[in-house]
């Protein structure tokens, strides 16, 4: 400190001393403050991907084919790289993978279901979705089951609706629930470069042989359902027997906090999702440590926050936050939280000759 001083004129040594003081102080403010622990790569990932995936807008066409109702985007990159065929779950439609818009006005735009959709079209794919004539798909066969229209679907979709842009592009396949079966006995007649299971073993069970060049399957389950852990297991062992790729991506449980409600809820606010958690808290609907102790669906919270009073006049996010509750309890839910993995499956397949 003294040579600092020395080098200083004699009017401009309290100044200086006092800025030097002040500068100590703050250094070791900032090294004494706690620090957050570093973002894993995970964790890094997910937010570039969903900020480039905020960017993509979501307009989905919409037509009625076979009973069936059909919704598509083409991605903003031309020309397309890839096609995706997307079969939901049951109660869940192809309008809550794209936002409303004037094209969809019904379109819901549930927070994982489009998540997933915008990043299909950030990569440069072409997304299909189709929702199942009733509650639940079919897995009947014949000339007017729902294998036989969706089939007679993707092939109009590929043909006649974008021959230039679709045609002899890779297709992919993504499934869950209901959907996970369906896409699984799909798989067996249309041509799909790979496919993606998720929370479903699919209907391997059904099937006396693996069909001749069946498409590389992943699987994407939460194994907090220990039973379908096993009959996903017993699959993937079928299907290795008959030299089908296949792969697996477990999906665990996690705290739930305000910061992803709001992050992941479109219209949330963070002083709603604020006042959610702190009710999910002093209910006891959760533990300790944030860990949901339901899913939920058996979690009462839309009643607990309407007599908190925290929700505001015309609220109508209640699917999409028991989505995102139903996503940290990790039992049965579609998840976009793979997405990285999942199109890395896609793309490491598309060679794939079927």
């Amino acid at each position: 400190m003294d040579a600092f001083l020395a080098g200083i004129p004699q009017l401009r040594r309290p100044a200086a001393l006092i800025a030097s003081c002040c500068a100590l102080v703050l250094l070791a403010t900032v090294l004494l403050l706690p620090r957050a622990p570093p973002a894993t790569p995970e964790q890094l990932a997910s937010a570039a991907v969903g900020a480039g995936a905020e960017a993509v807008r979501l307009d989905a066409m919409v037509e009625r084919r076979s009973g069936n109702d059909v919704l598509w985007q083409l991605p903003p990159t031309t020309p397309p790289r890839a096609a995706v065929f997307v079969a939901p779950g049951c109660t869940i439609r192809a309008t809550d993978f794209f936002d409303a818009s004037p094209g969809c006005p019904r379109c819901a735009g549930l927070p994982e279901e489009r998540r997933f959709t915008r990043e299909a079209l950030r990569r440069g794919y072409a997304v299909l979705a189709v929702s199942s004539r009733a509650e639940c798909w079919s897995l009947d066969t014949g000339d007017g089951s729902e294998l036989a229209a969706v089939e007679s679907i993707i092939e109009w979709w590929v043909k006649e609706k974008h021959p230039h842009q679709l045609a002899g592009l890779p297709l992919v396949g993504i499934g869950a629930s209901s959907g996970g079966y369906f896409l699984s006995a799909l798989a067996a007649r249309v041509r799909f470069s790979s496919v993606a299971i998720m929370i479903a073993e699919g209907a391997f069970a059904t099937m006396e042989e693996i069909p001749a060049r069946y498409p590389p399957a992943l699987f994407v389950h939460m194994p907090k359902d220990d039973e379908r852990a096993r009959e996903v297991a017993a699959n993937m062992g079928k299907l290795s027997e008959s030299r089908v790729s296949v792969r697996e991506i477990q999906c665990g449980e996690f705290a739930v906090s305000a910061q992803f409600l709001a992050a992941r809820i479109p219209g949330l606010t963070r002083a709603v999702a604020d006042g959610l958690v702190d009710v999910l808290r002093r209910k006891g609907f959760m533990d300790e440590k944030g860990f949901l102790k339901n899913d939920g669906r058996s979690t009462p919270w839309k009643k607990a926050a309407e007599e908190a009073k925290i929700l505001p006049e015309g609220f109508r996010l209640q699917r999409h936050v028991t989505e995102e509750l139903n996503l940290a309890y990790a039992y049965h839910e579609f998840t976009s939280q793979k997405d990285g993995e999942i199109f890395e499956w896609f793309e490491s397949h598309m060679d794939h000759k079927s």
